[in-house]
C-alpha cells in the first residue's frame, strides 16, 4: 500500500498509523512535481528502504532500514556516481563508510 505521508501519523509511540491502525507500506511524500521521498513501514516502524529523490527523478539519498535501525546508507552525486556508503550493526553501530568524490574517487 502506498499513502501520501501527509494522510498518515505518528502515535505516542513514534510508530506511524494509517486510518488508526499501525501501517505497513510505503509512505510517500510528494509535490506537485512528483515524489520526494519514500520510506517503508511494518506495523508502524520504519522497515525496508527510504528514498529521497531529486527533480529529475533520480535518486538522492538511499537509507535501509532494519526495525527502525538504519543498516545501510548511500548517497550519490548529482551525476550519478556514489558520493557516500555506510554499514551498520543491528544496533545501528557504524561498522564502516566511504566517501568518493564527484569524478568516483575515494576520499581519505
Amino acid at each position: 500500500m502506498r499513502v501520501p505521508l501527509d494522510d498518515a501519523e505518528f502515535d505516542d509511540g513514534d510508530r506511524l498509523t494509517y486510518r488508526g491502525q499501525p501501517f505497513t507500506g510505503i509512505a510517500v511524500e510528494a509535490d506537485e512535481d512528483g515524489v520526494l521521498a519514500e520510506s517503508s513501514f511494518r506495523v508502524g516502524v520504519q522497515d525496508g528502504p527510504e528514498r529521497s529523490f531529486r527533480e529529475d527523478g533520480s535518486v538522492s539519498v538511499e537509507n535501509i532500514y532494519q526495525f527502525g535501525i538504519i543498516r545501510e546508507g548511500r548517497r550519490w552525486h548529482g551525476n550519478g556516481l556514489l558520493a557516500y556508503e555506510m554499514h551498520a550493526d543491528e544496533f545501528g553501530r557504524m561498522q564502516s563508510e566511504q566517501r568518493w568524490d564527484a569524478d568516483g574517487n575515494p576520499e581519505q
